[in-house]
């Protein structure tokens, strides 16, 4: 399952990412830290996924995991907290590296690998609790626990659809074709994030 995962990935959505794609703003205009942004991004977050995924849907979670100190300025107190989540699901582990770039001590630029662990875990929709894995990522940069430092991908073969929160801040749906996502464009038209708002448009007006 893990390379079969990993050459879909490579064809389909390399370095995790496609240029049909929808970006959607989770907390503002709420102060950061606050109730108020947790309880819209959660149920914006879960409205969005729900109309990408029926419960019948076999996804895929895509796991990236640095460890314990992947974020020196937020840490993650609770690390095992996305794993007790998802205790009896099936999964495949592997080690991959990130290639970054830094500088030697004479200042020369040189290639750095950072090695990370490649998990993925299979399972219904409905078997799947992403209403608390969201919870537990939009708590990371919120100071709150129980949260999650991992970042987790959300993979639809049969619907060729990536989904992706990465924070409090938005979350990010990739597809092959825009027929998946066209419908999302329009019925959550307000909450796609202004700064991509031309970019968008540009992959859907046709389609409307």
């Amino acid at each position: 399952m893990l390379k079969q995962i990993q050459d879909y990935l490579n064809d389909k959505f390399p370095e995790y990412w496609n240029d049909i794609n929808i970006r959607f703003e989770l907390g503002e205009p709420y102060r950061n830290g606050s109730k108020r942004r947790i309880i819209q991004v959660n149920k914006r977050l879960n409205t969005i996924f729900e109309e990408l995924f029926k419960p019948t849907d076999l996804i895929y979670l895509i796991i990236k995991d640095w460890g314990s100190y992947e974020d020196p300025m937020f840490g993650n107190t609770t690390p095992e907290y996305l794993y007790e989540l998802l205790q009896g699901k099936i999964g495949e582990e592997g080690v991959l590296f990130d290639i970054d770039e830094d500088e030697d001590e004479e200042g020369n630029s040189i290639e750095v690998k950072i090695e990370y662990s490649f998990k993925v875990f299979e399972g219904l929709v409905s078997s799947i609790p992403y209403k608390k894995i969201f919870e537990g990522i939009s708590h990371y940069e919120q100071g709150r626990e129980p949260s999650i430092g991992q970042r987790v991908y959300i993979l639809s073969k049969e619907k060729s659809i990536l989904f992706h929160m990465y924070d409090d801040r938005g979350c990010i749906a990739h597809a092959t074709s825009t027929e998946q996502l066209k419908p999302l464009y329009v019925k959550y038209n307000d909450w796609i994030v202004d700064y991509w708002r031309e970019y968008f448009e540009g992959i859907f007006k046709e389609d409307i």
